[in-house]
């Protein structure tokens, strides 16, 4: 199996060299959303023409450290085609049991910085055989946007350097006028920024469906999860919180790894 993975890594970097060689120099114009993080009392260190590829899986081998193992091989072979075609950053974490959250469930976020070429990258057959050789089933990557005219607050960075906890939501927005959607968040996000901010929460990083942009996706970074849970359980966040969607939000919680990234 160990040598099945790294002839696939071998062969994904191939492959994903060709596909950054196929790239285009020009970079899609971001959409209104990404116009003025700093209007809207945002965190402008997230720049404009920012997408995140979300990616959760259930691990094929129980064994975290073999697991880790196949990760960096497949992350290491394919780093330096990623990053040619535009894959910026490469978060690796771990499910806690956290808000119910399955322990050491896979979440990647890549972060890139121009979409022309992510739909061809992850579609690629044989990246995701070699991608998808390390879960139980193949996951669905999922592309977003960066909101940065919404209310935001540090970067997916904010934690590096110590350990660090992502807090995920997904979920799909009730209201079809963005306009309405995004004045709601923003109210709610704004109120609880200096509580969030004083419990440990270093970033709330805001992204839309790319094709849905009533898809919600947001990251809130922790450097500790001493208030974590008791801030999300709270009734009163949830019932403003919860609001905002259609259904009930998915919310869950990660942990930093010392996995293979960039």
């Amino acid at each position: 199996m160990k040598r099945r993975i790294l002839l696939l890594a071998i062969t994904f970097t191939l492959v994903a060299a060709a596909c950054s060689d196929d790239s285009s120099n020009n970079t899609p114009d971001a959409t209104s959303a990404d116009s003025s993080a700093a209007d809207a009392g945002g965190d402008s260190s997230a720049a404009p023409g920012l997408w995140a590829v979300l990616v959760r899986g259930e691990l094929a081998k129980s064994d975290v450290a073999q697991a880790k193992a196949d990760h960096d091989a497949v992350a290491a072979a394919g780093e330096t085609p990623a990053k040619a075609a535009g894959d910026i950053g490469h978060d690796a974490l771990l499910g806690t049991t956290l808000l119910g959250t399955t322990e050491n469930a896979f979440l990647g976020i890549d972060q890139w910085n121009d979409a022309a070429n992510i739909e061809g990258f992850y579609s690629d057959p044989t990246f995701q055989q070699a991608f998808g050789a390390l879960f139980k089933s193949p996951p669905q990557p999922e592309v977003f946007q960066h909101a940065a005219s919404w209310h935001n607050w540090g970067n997916l960075a904010a934690g590096d350097g110590g350990d660090h906890y992502f807090v995920v939501v997904r979920g799909r927005l009730a209201e079809s006028d963005a306009a309405k959607s995004q004045a709601a968040h923003d109210g709610i996000a704004a109120a609880g920024e200096p509580q969030a901010k004083a419990l440990g929460d270093v970033a709330h990083v805001v992204f839309l469906g790319l094709k849905d942009p009533r898809e919600f996706f947001a990251v809130d970074i922790w450097t500790s999860v001493d208030k974590l849970e008791a801030f999300y359980s709270d009734p009163t966040f949830q019932q403003a919180f919860g609001a905002l969607f259609e259904g009930q939000p998915s919310v869950s919680v990660y942990r930093s790894t010392d996995w293979h990234q960039w």
